[in-house]
């Protein structure tokens, strides 16, 4: 038997441990059911400090305790035994294989066993452990490794990097992700009173994402938070390779930069191993095993390149991104610039990035074909999935100078980037693509200047626009290409009607169309039919622009590309309602609204939310057409094109109309709240109004005009009603339980009765009694009582808060170290309530938040109050979360004003 260790013998932390919360769980729960669990991840991902938490947490429930052997300085295997030996206090007796006593020691211990950084000992500890876990039955053991052990009854979890916040979340709420607090914590340390603030989220954030929250990355650059601002810091790491080298002082030389890390990684592959880990480098997002055997096969050929990037995942070079079918891989960024540098330093860089840029042009070259088909939401997706790698082929062809491959690349994008709303990427491309083509000889220049006229006019570029599709014309004439000279002559057409000259406009589409017709492509042929559409629009000949759109819709339909079929239908809509036919448009409208919607078009529903707005108008919905109003403004900001110069007229009578019925300060209130809806708000309002289906099936054949009827969507039940202690929370037959609060208290108030403002006073002096949980020291509120802290504490009442806060965070860890589920929740619900309580009272830094008057500290009191009901909902209920965001109002006086973009009905 060898004696009990515990965490007294482990590495003791230097720094505080931030995140890994659920992971630690989890690791403890596969403990429970496996005797062999391996973290495994790449270098500097945290698996070593995840193994010391987890051991530290369960060594009480094994009879012999946790022992922790450290093998990152062991470089003989040989000695593999006499290491682990040691770690036990076990020693050697002459005449017996250490192997044999250690198994004979261990064979009655009750003891975790940590084996730290085993992936340059795999086989060694393979063979090491395999033995003695036969032999001893109560013997766990975590491992640490960058490789698998690949021994029966091996468990994995994969250690990867802390969430970082996505590209939509600013502001201080990126304070919940845990690489943020992990850059925040470890920059306070080295740079006194740094935080993240709303002037720095933005590019704090934008560090933690570049560095793919790896825990050694984010440590390095926290690090340099002392003689660089987190905007400075973000551009420093565009330099991946310098980063490489910044240099920390830990004991073994591996560990002290991100460029020692993965060399000791980098030395354990075989030489194909090393070969292709430098070849897929080139990849700047995530591949699938077609596009790595068509990139980063070298001119000898790979065997078995499938089984070699499986190796490599086993390894942790390689990461699986989760959920893609097929499968799909990639390099994290400090990875990737580590096998760049490799491949630059042998001079093997051109090979495999002209191998790369020819494939994905071949991939845009195919799209390009089928993107005026059926299946172009399915190309869509695929070019999606390939943006970041799209955007690497562009740079290498334009650096490498060849420019008839970025002519031609760029210009197979063009769709692609009007689609995605990318107009001004896409622009900048072509214009440096066509630049670069000095000689104007390049192939596919005409679809390359027919593409970059597209985007231009689109954003209102008019004379851009002009300039690019007259050399298109021109040369397509020259050349005798009639489908790109129709192009040319729409984009041209179009353009002379969005100045306005609708005669002009209708002699180019006029010809236009007579190529078109020629070519015999329905595509072709149905977009100048759908142009002249538009000019009879402008001329308020409703018949006539009827007319070409049915010719259009019908050629369009029988191309089967989605995102003409859904301007045909709004070109359509809009000669309807000239017409005087409300349910035709509103029909026609609600086919396009489903049809950009599964695009994910910007462009194209900011145009439905615009049309809808108008019919709004036309029904006396002016509430509502305000806020459609206002929400066609954001998506056409966001999507970054020009409003259209023929709907100007209409909007602007729109908008006076609804002002008028609703006077200035309703309307501006009304429009205001729907600039600020999201998109999915605004695609939900828009359904309601023009009353069809929510949430927007996938496309199917569009339907004859006469089968379309107008459908009704009956508001979704809600209701909040209160069970003791509890809340009970009821959303479409399903029901959680909320610990009590003050906020559900006044939320429920307020769901009482819509629309009535309540004075925040009143609301807070309703609640007033004394709160559960809380410190008697802090139950002395000047204001309103209530479970409330009030607006200011003595150093006493702030001092039994934080010890409450304490006591309760301990309460939290044990019980989640025990997996007791009950008390942990009620540890959580408790400590979310007193933090809540001690955010009202306190302001930032600690400082005392003193109001003016008892309203003011009433108005702070009930706001935090409700937000953080909010928020709670929100974690159980997204729909109601969201409803309720755009619900209730706070301030001096508190409402709920229904959001009918979510139409939630409350009982």
């Amino acid at each position: 038997m060898v004696s009990a260790g515990g965490p007294e013998d482990f590495p003791a932390p230097l720094t505080t441990f931030v995140g890994r919360r659920r992971e630690a769980a989890g690791v403890c729960a596969r403990l429970e059911h496996n005797r062999l669990v391996t973290l495994t991840g790449a270098g500097g991902a945290g698996k070593s400090r995840l193994a010391i938490e987890v051991a530290t947490s369960l060594a009480s429930r094994y009879r012999d305790g946790a022992r922790f052997v450290d093998l990152a300085g062991l470089g003989d295997p040989q000695l593999l035994a006499h290491a682990v030996a040691a770690g036990l206090d076990v020693q050697e007796q002459a005449g017996r294989s250490l192997p044999d006593v250690l198994a004979e020691r261990l064979r009655d211990a009750a003891m975790l066993l940590v084996l730290d950084c085993c992936e340059h000992l795999v086989e060694a500890v393979a063979q090491l452990v395999l033995p003695l876990l036969s032999a001893c039955r109560s013997l766990r053991v975590l491992a640490t490794s960058r490789e698998r052990l690949g021994i029966p009854g091996e468990a994995l979890w994969l250690v990867t990097g802390l969430a970082t916040p996505p590209a939509h979340v600013g502001g201080t709420e990126i304070l919940e992700y845990d690489a943020v607090r992990l850059f925040a914590d470890r920059a306070a340390a080295v740079e006194p009173g740094f935080a993240v603030t709303a002037a720095n989220a933005a590019a704090v954030a934008d560090i933690c994402r570049k560095l793919d929250g790896l825990p050694l990355a984010v440590e390095l650059a926290a690090a340099r938070a002392n003689a660089l601002d987190p905007a400075q810091l973000s551009r420093w790491l565009d330099d991946r390779f310098r980063f490489l080298a910044w240099e920390t002082r830990a004991p073994l030389r591996r560990h002290r930069t991100l460029d020692s890390v993965v060399e000791s990684s980098y030395a354990l592959l075989s030489d194909p191993e090393q070969i292709l880990f430098e070849r897929l480098s080139v990849f700047a997002g995530a591949f699938t095993l077609d596009a790595a055997e068509a990139v980063a096969a070298d001119e000898s050929g790979t065997a078995d390149l499938g089984g070699l990037v499986l190796r490599l995942v086993d390894k942790s070079l390689v990461t699986v991104v989760p959920q893609q079918s097929p499968a799909r891989y990639r390099l994290l960024g400090t990875l990737r610039a580590y096998g760049l540098a490799r491949l630059r330093q042998r001079g093997g860089l051109a090979s495999p990035s002209t191998q790369h840029a020819a494939y994905f042009q071949d991939l845009a070259e195919q799209a390009w074909e089928r993107f005026r088909g059926p299946r172009q939401a399915v190309w869509l997706d695929r070019l999606k999935a390939e943006h970041d790698d799209l955007r690497a082929a562009l740079e290498w062809l334009m650096t490498s100078h060849d420019v008839d491959g970025a002519v031609r690349l760029a210009g197979a994008l063009a769709s692609f980037w009007d689609l995605q709303g990318h107009y001004a990427e896409g622009r900048v491309w072509l214009e440096r693509a066509l630049d670069a083509d000095h000689a104007a000889a390049a192939k596919g220049r005409v679809r390359a200047l027919n593409g970059l006229g597209l985007l231009a006019v689109i954003q209102g570029d008019l004379e851009r626009a002009w300039l690019s599709c007259s050399e298109a014309e021109r040369l397509s004439r020259r050349d005798g290409d009639l489908p790109g000279l129709v192009c040319a002559l729409q984009y041209l057409g179009f353009g002379a009607l969005l100045l306005g000259n609708a005669d002009a406009a209708a002699e180019t589409l006029g010809e236009s169309l007579a190529a078109a017709l020629k070519t015999d492509e329905p595509w072709l042929m149905g977009w100048s039919y759908l142009f002249l559409a538009m000019v009879e629009v402008t001329r308020s000949d409703f018949a006539q622009a009827e007319h070409h759109g049915r010719t259009a819709f019908r050629l369009l339909c029988e191309a089967g590309e989605p995102k003409s079929i859904a301007w045909a239908e709004l070109t359509l809509a809009t000669a309807s309602w000239g017409l005087g036919d409300v349910h035709e448009a509103r029909c026609r409208t609600g086919e396009a609204l489903r049809l950009f919607r599964k695009l994910d078009a910007a462009w194209g529903l900011a145009e439905v939310f615009q049309i809808t707005a108008m019919l709004a108008v036309s029904q006396h919905h002016y509430e509502q057409s305000a806020a459609l109003f206002g929400a066609s403004d954001t998506a056409r900001k966001k999507s970054g094109a020009a409003l259209l110069s023929f709907y100007k007229g209409w909007r602007a009578a729109g908008i006076a109309k609804a002002r008028t019925a609703l006077g200035d300060r309703r309307f501006e209130a009304a429009r205001d709240r729907g600039r600020q809806w999201s998109l999915d708000a605004a695609e939900l309002a828009t359904a309601t109004e023009l009353g069809t289906d929510p949430p927007l099936p996938p496309p199917v054949a569009p339907e004859p005009s006469g089968n379309r009827k107008a459908r009704t969507v009956a508001p979704q039940q809600a209701s909040l009603h209160k069970q003791g202690d509890y809340w009970a929370l009821a959303h479409e037959g399903h029901v959680v339980h909320l610990k009590h609060t003050v906020g559900l208290g006044y939320l429920a108030r307020l769901l009482a009765e819509p629309d009535r403002e309540f004075l925040a006073r009143e609301l807070a002096a309703a609640d007033r009694g004394p709160a559960r949980g809380v410190p008697p020291a802090a139950r002395e509120p000047a204001y309103p009582g209530a479970g409330d802290a009030g607006p200011a504490l003595d150093a006493r009442a702030k001092a039994a808060y934080r010890r409450r806060l304490r006591e309760l965070a301990e309460e939290l860890d044990e019980a989640e170290r025990f997996h007791d589920t009950g008390r942990a929740e009620q540890a959580r619900v408790e400590l979310d309530a007193v933090t809540e309580q001690l955010a009202g009272a306190v302001g930032l830094g600690g400082r005392d938040r003193r109001a003016a008057s008892d309203s003011e500290r009433a108005r702070l009191s009930v706001t935090k109050a409700l937000k953080a009901a909010v928020k709670r909902i929100s974690a159980h209920a997204p729909v109601l979360g969201l409803h309720l965001e755009r619900s209730v109002r706070t301030g001096a006086y508190c409402s709920y004003a229904p959001d009918p973009a979510t139409r939630i009905v409350w009982q």
